[in-house]
């Protein structure tokens, strides 16, 4: 018995490397599901997407790109945030919050954020329905937090039109009502001298 196993391992072994041979290798940070943006290098904002002007009271929007999103996914929601005092985890500004994007929205690019078929809430200071650019006049860093959502539906309370009345509170208990099959998170600074 003992010499039998001795001539069954080699064979074993031979037929095993054969098959790693032919299966090929598959990385699992291949389906991450993941957000990212030009306007970001190496965990900074570029200085070219800072302080965006104000035309009609719209600035151009950070470019948003995102991969491997959920094949069970039929919605995106998109939130970027920034907590004034890092200390404090619980009040926020929210810079943008879209809702209602398309599966099939793979991307959207430069100063774009207001012209999709999706719908728009209120930018930071709650005066416009647009998208508000990091420009702190603080000096330091300055950490922005943006968020994808992959949805099972885009939630049903929420209007199918931009609105002042979606903040980021009634955005957020408005996910809250359908399943969010999965998010990316993409984190950046703002550092002003």
């Amino acid at each position: 018995m003992f010499i039998v196993i001795l001539l069954i391992l080699p064979f074993m072994s031979s037929s095993c490397q054969k098959d790693k041979e032919q299966s090929p290798t598959v990385l699992s940070t291949d389906s991450l599901f993941t957000l990212s943006s030009s306007a970001v290098e190496n965990g900074l904002l570029l200085d070219a997407y800072k302080c965006e002007p104000k035309v009609n009271g719209v600035e151009n929007s950070i470019p948003l790109s995102w991969i491997n999103a959920p094949a069970t996914a039929n919605a995106f929601a998109i939130t970027m945030v920034h907590y004034p005092n890092p200390a404090d985890s619980i009040h926020l500004n929210s810079y943008l919050l879209l809702w209602g994007i398309d599966k099939s929205v793979s991307a959207i690019p430069f100063g774009e954020a207001d012209k999709g078929p999706w719908f728009m809430g209120p930018n930071k200071d709650t005066v416009a329905i647009s998208y508000t650019s990091p420009c702190s006049p603080s000096s330091g860093a300055h950490k922005y937090i943006i968020t994808i959502y992959a949805l099972s539906a885009t939630p049903p309370d929420l209007p199918v039109k931009s609105s002042m009345d979606v903040t980021y509170g009634v955005l957020m208990k408005a996910l809250s009502t359908v399943t969010i099959i999965d998010k990316a998170t993409l984190v950046f600074n703002n550092v002003t001298p």
